[in-house]
């Protein structure tokens, strides 16, 4: 008989799973029976609240703070995931920064920060769990990555240029190594998450999940339980023949284009996925 638990004796890491979208796909993990790594960076409370979450239902977890930024710190990560759980099956690279600006007035600063959280943290953390990986040898059902990429990435927002180069950049390294850790029975996708209810969203526009609602051909907007239901399969059984490929967790955002008079053109929150 079949568990009902897929991911039994699974482990999983997490980044940016101190809330929204990372925090569900914690939770969302550790129901279906992982052990899951909890990563944050700089918030201890949220983090910790994502724990109490998931233990409070049963799972398994544990809080690591982090600095993708640093490769040093993307390694120790993999480690202390070790030291917990013996070993590594599962990442999903959610962690990422938005910031927006004007093109002609972005600073370097700003643009660094943006490419070394989101795109140059990824790399190197996909890089430090690939050898682990490699060195737990193949294992039935094999191992899983999932990075957090978006519509960002696929259409162009005037004041978001960097951050659409790293979604872009985390889609294209899914494609990369789904070739590349193949042989190491490794797959690896990305998510392209687009307008998700979140505090930062709404803090933007306390109408944001109306108005795209309005928007998007579902009909509504999205939620983190929509992007960590498409991680789950991804991560599942099921995906096992899935590798180097995106998928759209968007709505039908990225299938439509904006008209003449319609939300797209004129809502202000359609420009900010």
């Amino acid at each position: 008989m079949k568990s009902s638990k897929p991911l039994q004796n699974k482990v999983a890491i997490v980044t940016g799973a101190s809330r929204e979208i990372g925090a569900e796909m914690a939770f969302q993990l550790a129901q279906a029976g992982a052990s899951v790594a909890i990563a944050h960076y700089g918030e201890p409370d949220l983090a910790q609240q994502t724990a109490q979450r998931i233990q409070g239902a049963g799972g398994t977890a544990v809080v690591i703070e982090s600095d993708g930024r640093q490769v040093s710190e993307c390694y120790a990560l993999v480690d202390k995931t070790v030291q917990a759980f013996g070993r590594v099956d599962i990442l999903a690279a959610n962690a990422g920064i938005t910031r927006f600006g004007k093109f002609l007035e972005f600073d370097e600063a700003t643009y660094d920060a943006v490419m070394d959280t989101n795109l140059k943290g990824s790399f190197f953390l996909a890089q430090a769990v690939a050898k682990q990986m490699a060195q737990q040898g193949k294992t039935e059902g094999g191992y899983r990555m999932v990075f957090s990429s978006s519509v960002v990435g696929q259409v162009g927002v005037p004041t978001m240029t960097a951050y659409g180069i790293t979604k872009i950049g985390v889609s294209y390294l899914a494609k990369s190594l789904g070739v590349a850790l193949a042989p190491q029975g490794i797959t690896a996708n990305a998510l392209i998450i687009g307008a998700v209810v979140n505090a930062r969203n709404l803090a933007d526009d306390p109408h944001y999940a109306e108005n795209f609602g309005r928007i998007l051909p579902i009909g509504r907007a999205i939620y983190p339980s929509d992007v960590a239901a498409a991680l789950m399969y991804l991560v599942s059984p099921a995906a096992s023949a899935v590798t180097g490929h995106s998928l759209a967790v968007d709505g039908g955002h990225t299938l439509t284009v904006a008209s003449s008079g319609s939300p797209q053109t004129n809502d202000e929150a359609a420009r900010k996925p």
